[in-house]
């Protein structure tokens, strides 16, 4: 896992360091993790959202099935995961030219639109659990 990690929200670049730290700081402190993992699935739950509402809708199912993870150190945001009936969510975000199907880019798109919202809620959410744990 990188110790760092850069995002850009318009003209403002953000540039997260000791990411990796925090965590094992917060696991020497007696965190559980369990509160980053609520905070992780909270911010992917921002860009689900959002996407839900770009997706391409026919029958739902596709909407339906965009969940956010619960890593302890990442937001992860699936659509169509692990489901043979929904295997055509890759070919809804990506396009498929051959068979004249546009790409709708859903995922990141909804990423894009909500990245100042997940930044600022991840700063106040991290903020937070270093308090409860001491360590600032």
């Amino acid at each position: 896992m990188s110790d760092e990690f850069d995002a850009a929200v318009g003209d403002v670049r953000v540039r997260v360091k000791g990411l990796k730290d925090a965590s094992r700081a917060l696991q020497a402190a007696g965190s559980d993790m369990e509160d980053m993992r609520d905070l992780m699935h909270e911010l992917g739950m921002i860009v689900v959202s959002r996407a839900r509402v770009l997706v391409p809708y026919k029958s739902g199912k596709l909407q339906k099935s965009i969940r956010a993870g619960r890593g302890k150190t990442k937001a992860v945001v699936r659509a169509g995961y692990n489901s043979r009936r929904l295997a055509y969510a890759g070919v809804q975000h990506w396009g498929w030219p051959a068979r004249n199907i546009r790409q709708t880019l859903f995922l990141r798109r909804a990423d894009q639109e909500q990245r100042a919202q997940v930044l600022t809620r991840f700063d106040e959410g991290l903020d937070q659990i270093l308090k409860e744990n001491g360590l600032k």
